[in-house]
């Protein structure tokens, strides 16, 4: 739909307010009106009236007046035809009814296609990993695994902090939480940022039956990293006493001796 020349009207001036909001209408009030000073937030951010109706009511003019001499042309941009309010304004202009349910489903619709999901704020998603709540603990954790999949690489940042700030596990609850987030920090071109953390696990961590499952994923692990990352970390290891034969059998196993 082509750009207009507008002609010089309060409706088409950028200072013009609805005088009732949700509702269509002739009326509003000038933004640049001094009582409306105290109220401007509460219209322009939170879209609510209430407080402030019996005001908009006792000042409201009809748009179509003649602007003063600080009249700001309103800024338009060009709706595509294709899109939902170019669809739904067509489906006006040939039936003389608009759903505004429906346009608000899909403009909604619309925005979550455009958000660019690479650079979406994560704040509200990493404050829910340290939640006392294990369910909203959880949803922050699948909100930032799924941006994650899409390369917003502050969410891996997030999830990998929160990793290695968990302490070494000893309930077989742990052991199942942690693998779960290594499975999904678990990147080629994310490995060797986990290794410095996953050595220190092994130095941390009580063998026994019950973490005996998250030892043998962190060697799991160690194996398919690059020998060159990993050869002097592990290398260290077998000087240790702490370590059983067991362990540095399988150190030896990934560096090959």
């Amino acid at each position: 739909m082509g750009k207009e020349e507008l002609e010089g009207i309060c409706f088409n001036c950028n200072q013009f307010f609805p005088a009732c909001m949700g509702k269509a209408g002739e009326f509003g009030v000038c933004l640049s009106d001094k009582t409306l000073d105290p109220f401007i937030d509460e219209l322009l951010e939170d879209r609510k009236t209430n407080s402030c109706q019996k005001l908009l009511n006792r000042i409201k003019f009809s748009g179509e007046r003649v602007a003063c001499d600080d009249f700001e042309e309103i800024e338009e941009a060009e709706i595509d035809d294709n899109s939902p309010m170019g669809l739904a304004l067509s489906r006006f202009s040939e039936t003389g009814k608009l759903d505004l349910e429906s346009l608000e489903a899909d403009m909604q619709e619309d925005r979550l296609r455009n958000v660019d999901l690479k650079s979406i704020p994560v704040d509200v998603y990493a404050s829910a990993l340290r939640s006392s709540d294990p369910e909203a603990r959880d949803r922050g954790i699948t909100n930032l695994v799924g941006l994650i999949s899409f390369g917003n690489k502050e969410a891996f940042n997030e999830l990998f902090k929160y990793f290695n700030e968990l302490p070494p596990p000893t309930t077989l609850t742990e052991v199942h939480f942690k693998l779960k987030l290594l499975g999904y920090l678990n990147r080629s071109d994310a490995r060797a940022l986990l290794i410095p953390g996953l050595i220190d696990e092994l130095y941390q961590t009580v063998s026994n039956n019950t973490t005996r499952q998250w030892i043998s994923e962190i060697f799991r692990f160690l194996a398919h990293c690059p020998y060159e990352e990993v050869y002097e970390l592990l290398g260290n290891m077998l000087s240790e006493k702490r370590f059983s034969y067991r362990l540095k059998a399988r150190i030896k196993k990934i560096l090959g001796q």
